[in-house]
């Protein structure tokens, strides 16, 4: 289920708390359980620094429950590398119990057969697992170890094998970079054969200075010999749902100019709101809380879990002024994210329709 299914049934309130500026419901939200990371990616700052310790155990269990009471209805772990906490089982089946669907990012490599039966068992519904290419060597050179690939792809395996013990969506995340994506081409099959039920293709962030974002050659060498056939594959395949989720950077000229700036969001932002502030919220390792993702990195965080509950954070007066500031054109992180692309297109459909049905 979608964050816009969970929402439709409510867009006369939805579209109340948007109007107002006031806050909704987190129905989603992503927590970082851990900062460090078993791999060195290329991509990647978890390896390259070092932070304080995460935040306790105990105190995202009881965040959990703090979510569940405001209508939260799924969680997300990630890192870094989640599974570097022994206790993700546990957290999942805390979750699971008070009513939220959970998933999970993981590079699967600390993942065997009683890891994934223990997870599942939890009640875990989606695993996305990042394998960055269908050659095992040059996924290996992206990831920054040797056998990355092998594990990687046997924690797949392992996770198919105990998804009909709940109902478990296993999808491939692969970073597209200058690094691998000449090799790309087989990753439907790939992908299917090993019983995976989706692709999600992202662009690369050189937030890292590493310079590994697609030169525009490199992007119409991908959008000419690569993506058509890919996106053929994918789609018979159903592993992705538009053609467009195989062009990760856009096919005019207008949007691939965009993307070469980091603007994956294609200029939408420019004149639309975007509604994560009233639906979304990040939660990172050591308590601190942001909208999302990205206003992590350019947006001083809103709240601190050390200091506040939850609650009080999601009503206060942090939250209130970036849902007053989230008006066309939206915050300027927004118009490098395309996370909530389809959804807040979706919900200003559904919002100006609820706004032109009471006129």
């Amino acid at each position: 289920m979608s964050i816009v299914e969970d929402i439709v049934s409510d867009i006369p309130e939805f579209r109340r708390a948007v109007q107002a500026r006031q806050a909704y419901q987190p129905v989603y939200v992503k927590i970082k359980l851990m900062f460090g990371c078993n791999l060195k990616c290329e991509m990647c700052n978890h390896w390259r620094e070092t932070r304080e310790p995460p935040l306790s155990i105990d105190r995202f269990r009881s965040v959990l429950a703090e979510l569940a009471e405001l209508g939260c209805r799924k969680i997300h772990f990630s890192g870094g590398e989640p599974l570097l906490r022994p206790q993700v089982s546990d957290l999942i089946a805390l979750a699971t119990q008070l009513g939220m669907r959970v998933t999970l990012t993981t590079n699967g490599t600390l993942i065997d057969k009683e890891l994934a039966r223990r997870l599942i068992e939890a009640g875990l519904r989606g695993v996305n697992v990042s394998i960055d290419s269908p050659d095992r060597k040059v996924h290996d050179r992206v990831r920054g170890e040797r056998g990355a690939w092998k594990k990687s792809t046997r924690a797949v395996e392992y996770l198919r094998k105990y998804a009909h013990k709940g109902k478990v969506t296993l999808r491939l995340n692969t970073v597209v970079s200058r690094s691998n994506y000449i090799s790309l081409g087989p990753l439907a099959d790939f992908a299917h054969d090993l019983g995976a039920d989706a692709i999600n293709l992202i662009p690369v962030d050189d937030h890292c200075g590493e310079h590994l974002a697609p030169h525009r050659r490199d992007i119409e060498i991908y959008n000419r010999e690569i993506a058509p056939a890919l996106a053929a594959r994918a789609l018979e395949l159903r592993l992705i749902t538009q053609e467009a989720q195989a062009y990760p950077f856009g096919r005019s000229d207008v949007d691939v100019k965009r993307a070469r700036r980091g603007e994956y969001a294609f200029g939408w932002y420019a004149a639309h709101p975007c509604y994560a502030p009233w639906m979304h919220s990040l939660i990172d390792f050591n308590g601190l809380v942001y909208v999302c993702c990205l206003t992590r990195e350019q947006i001083p965080p809103i709240g601190d879990l050390k200091q506040a509950s939850f609650r009080e954070i999601w009503t206060g007066a942090g939250y209130q002024a970036i849902r007053q500031l989230m008006h066309p054109p939206a915050l300027k992180p927004c118009h490098r994210c395309n996370d909530f692309l389809e959804e807040n297109r979706a919900l200003g459909e559904m919002v100006r329709g609820e706004m032109k049905s009471e006129e």
